[in-house]
C-alpha cells in the first residue's frame, strides 16, 4: 500500500474512491438521527472496530472503505452535535461535552495502538500518510454535505450547518488525532522493546 499509485489500474482507483464514498455515506446517515450521546459511543466503537480491521487487511479497496467510514463517523457525529446545537439553540451540558470528547480520545488511542502495532506490513501506510487520506476523505465529505445543504436549504442554512460542522469537525478529529498519536507510539515502541 506504500506504492498504492504504481501497483493499480483506474478501474481499482475508482472503485477505492466509491467505496470510500460509499463507506462515508452510509455511515454518516446510519448515526445522524441518533442523540449526541449515543452517535459518540457508536462511533467511537465502530471506529476502533474499523481501524483494526484496517490494520488486519490487505485489500487496498477494503482499506479504503474503513478510511470512509471513519470519516463518515466524524462528519455524522458532527452533524448529530451541530443539529442538537440548532435545535435547542444552546450548548450541549459539560457531561456530555466531556462524555462526547472522552470517546473519541478512547476510539483515537485505541486506533492508533492498533496501527502501531502493524507499522512494518506492507499493506500498511505509514501513520503520516493515513492521517493525510482520512484528513483528505473527511474534507471531502464535509463539502458534500454542506453542498447538499446548500441545494435543499439555501445559502443561509448551508452557512450556519458549515461554521458549525467546521467547528465540530475539528474538535473531534483533535480528540481522535492526538490520544491515536500517543496509542500508536506505545505500540511502535512496545514492539521494538
Amino acid at each position: 500500500m506504500r506504492n498504492l499509485q504504481n501497483h493499480f489500474d483506474s478501474a481499482d482507483k475508482l472503485l477505492m474512491f466509491l467505496g470510500t464514498i460509499a463507506g462515508g455515506t452510509i455511515t454518516l446517515f446510519a448515526i445522524e438521527h441518533l442523540s449526541p450521546e449515543q452517535a459518540a459511543l457508536v462511533s467511537a466503537i465502530l471506529m476502533a472496530i474499523l481501524s483494526f480491521a484496517a490494520s488486519e487487511l490487505s485489500a487496498p479497496r477494503w482499506w479504503w472503505l474503513c478510511n470512509g467510514a471513519i470519516a463518515g463517523m466524524i462528519i455524522g457525529l458532527g452533524s448529530v452535535l451541530s443539529e442538537t446545537l440548532a435545535d435547542n439553540g444552546q450548548p450541549l451540558d459539560f457531561p456530555v461535552r466531556c462524555i462526547i470528547i472522552g470517546l473519541q480520545m478512547l476510539a483515537g488511542f485505541v486506533a492508533g495502538f492498533f496501527w502501531g502495532r502493524k507499522t512494518p506490513k506492507a499493506n500498511i501506510p505509514p501513520l503520516r500518510t493515513f492521517l493525510s487520506r482520512l484528513s483528505a476523505v473527511t474534507a471531502g465529505l464535509y463539502a458534500i454535505v454542506v453542498t447538499i445543504d446548500f441545494i435543499w436549504e439555501g445559502l443561509e442554512e448551508a452557512r450556519t450547518l458549515s461554521s458549525r460542522l467546521s467547528a465540530t469537525t475539528t474538535i473531534l478529529i483533535t480528540a481522535l488525532i492526538m490520544p491515536g498519536i500517543v496509542g500508536y507510539l506505545i505500540a511502535e515502541s512496545r514492539k521494538q522493546a
